[in-house]
């Protein structure tokens, strides 16, 4: 079974929950620890997506914060042992990832015991969720009855029932400058050639002199409606003042005196320190949203300008080549669900200013490509990389190095180099290999396909093990007979890594059917298309075969086909196969 979930795949995630669930408790039935074995799994989700990767601190962090804020417990001893036995659980079953021992896991959930113990005292280390739910128990309100709950909460309302209010206060004041809970999203791994690039280009970079230029002109204090001679300093236009004067305010180098804006304390020290003013200028420029207001005005979300930002970086990160100026306003039109011509051209043009400020800061280039046709493409400097990664990361993505997979579990790999380009590919999988020698790396890959049924995961663990030699060629045989893995492994070795003929009836169908799961996964339009270009009769006959083949994504991929596909004759045989 899958563990690994870095997509944000809800329903899969779910799935495999429940499965963990089922078999945990069928091995340790006294335990009664079914709601914490949700708890972790679900923060696990929302965290990494790495329900089977468990360091010394993420038992420590999951027992000393998570437990206390989430989960009532009569016997709070049940958090400590529960993690031991989910401990071995995971070993016993060869589902246990991770670099550290087993012996220093359980010596971790002793060590963090005691503050563990601490936390679930202290309400102030609560959820409000979990403060009600310990309200209403201790009053004898049922947490399940919607009516005893609303009476109870009118009471409360009422000055009928004391509660904490300076808890709950506390509480409040914390959640709110919390993160929301929102799936794992992982992209794809980069190398970063330099640590810190920005601060070689720093001075140098035309934003850094254009900040100059806005301080020398306000002087002692200046108007900001009056920048005629702020504008010809520039050799720009108005709204390229405004935004710079904004942009200023918003990095704290000015601020509102009277009707005159004026420099800050901390101005001329920043002015100084060209990497610090940089790095400031990066992270403060999402605030600069009032410069964009008649563009933001006609959207949906009238303050989207983070969500812009966040799109245009997904788009260009990880992307060794030019990106289209196109491709990144469809991406953000996506995000922000705007399908309306006149909310399109909006998102147009904050995007291009967004990406002229980026430029100016060298973290960009912008320049027009020929090829097939002429149009704008955009790609990412080294110190765009680098800042856009630690805004990616503040915007609650993960966003892995290429070093830091080269330890990580095969399925972690196998999911990560799908989306990873080509050539930081080729790096990421020789350094994931050689970290543990061919042997080790194929021995990891072939227990990885015996495990996990799942096609994405099945083409990429044999697509890296292309790359072990002699060694994979060894490891797959040992996979011939086996009832997951067999088919894909056995078409795998015909295709001339070994002289014996040992393709079965149907293993070309099943092998196809893994690819077609898998496009599914990337662009089920794409599939379709591809699909609809085989002529009917074969569409058809492709379509029987699919419906008796047994293999475990043959119903999706028919629903997709029955769903969607233009053809009613072929959509009819798809239902057909799915309800036989």
């Amino acid at each position: 079974m899958r563990t690994t979930f870095i997509h944000g795949e809800v329903d899969r995630f779910e799935a495999a929950r429940a499965e963990l669930i089922a078999r945990f408790t069928r091995s340790r039935p006294e335990l009664g620890a079914e709601p914490l074995l949700d708890q972790l799994l679900t923060d696990k989700f929302d965290r990494d997506g790495l329900l089977a990767w468990w360091t010394e601190e993420e038992l420590a962090r999951f027992l000393v914060e998570v437990v206390p804020r989430r989960v009532v417990l009569a016997d709070w001893s049940l958090a400590p042992d529960f993690l031991h036995q989910w401990i071995g659980f995971l070993a016993e079953h060869d589902l246990l990832t991770g670099p550290d021992p087993v012996a220093d896991l359980h010596e971790a959930v002793e060590h963090a015991t005691p503050d563990y113990l601490a936390a679930m005292a202290e309400p102030s280390e609560w959820s409000s969720e979990k403060f009600w739910e310990v309200a209403m128990r201790e009053l004898g309100v049922d947490p399940e009855d919607p009516p005893a709950v609303a009476e109870f909460f009118a009471a409360v309302e009422a000055d009928e029932v004391e509660v904490d209010h300076d808890v709950l206060e506390e509480i409040e004041r914390r959640e709110a400058l919390e993160p929301g809970g929102q799936p794992a999203l992982w992209l794809p791994p980069v190398e970063l050639a330099e640590v810190e690039p920005h601060r070689v280009i720093a001075a140098g970079s035309p934003v850094v002199q254009r900040i100059r230029t806005v301080l020398d002109w306000l002087g002692d204090g200046r108007d900001p409606s009056d920048v005629d001679e702020l504008v010809a300093a520039l050799g720009g236009r108005a709204e390229d003042a405004d935004l710079l004067l904004e942009w200023a305010e918003r990095a704290g180098l000015v601020r509102p005196s009277g009707d005159l804006l004026v420099r800050t304390l901390v101005a001329d020290p920043l002015l100084a320190q060209p990497e610090l003013l940089w790095s400031r200028l990066w992270q403060r420029f999402v605030l600069v949203d009032d410069v964009f207001r008649e563009q933001l005005d006609v959207l949906a979300d009238a303050d989207a300008l983070p969500e812009i930002v966040q799109a245009a970086l997904s788009v260009l990160y990880a992307r060794t080549d030019a990106v289209p100026l196109e491709l990144i306003v469809a991406m953000t039109c996506e995000l922000l669900e705007e399908s309306e011509p006149e909310a399109q051209e909006a998102v147009r043009e904050v995007v291009c200013r967004v990406l002229a400020q980026w430029e100016s800061m060298q973290a960009v280039r912008t320049h027009v490509s020929t090829e097939p046709e002429e149009h704008t493409v955009v790609e990412l400097l080294p110190a765009g990389l680098w800042a856009a990664r630690e805004s990616l990361r503040a915007f609650g993505f993960q966003v892995p190095a290429v070093d830091d997979v080269v330890t990580a579990p095969a399925e972690l790999l196998a999911l990560a180099v799908t989306d990873t380009p080509a050539d930081a590919q080729r790096v990421l999988i020789a350094r994931w290999i050689e970290h543990r020698g061919a042997r080790e790396a194929s021995s990891e890959l072939a227990a990885l396909l015996r495990r996990v049924d799942d096609p994405t995961v099945r083409l990429s663990a044999l697509a890296v093990l292309e790359h072990t030699g002699a060694e994979g060629v060894a490891a797959a045989r040992d996979l011939v007979e086996d009832p997951v893995a067999g088919p894909a492994v056995r078409v795998w070795l015909q295709a001339g890594r070994t002289s014996a003929d040992v393709l079965r009836p149907g293993d070309e169908l099943l092998c196809a059917l893994d690819g077609m799961a898998a496009a599914l996964d990337e662009d089920t339009e794409l599939f379709l298309t591809e699909f609809d270009q085989h002529p009917a009769a074969d569409q058809l006959s492709l379509v029987t075969e699919i419906a008796g083949s047994g293999h475990a994504s043959a119903a999706e991929v028919l629903a997709v086909i029955a769903e969607h596909h233009p053809e009613e004759v072929v959509a009819a045989a798809a239902r057909a196969g799915v309800s036989s």
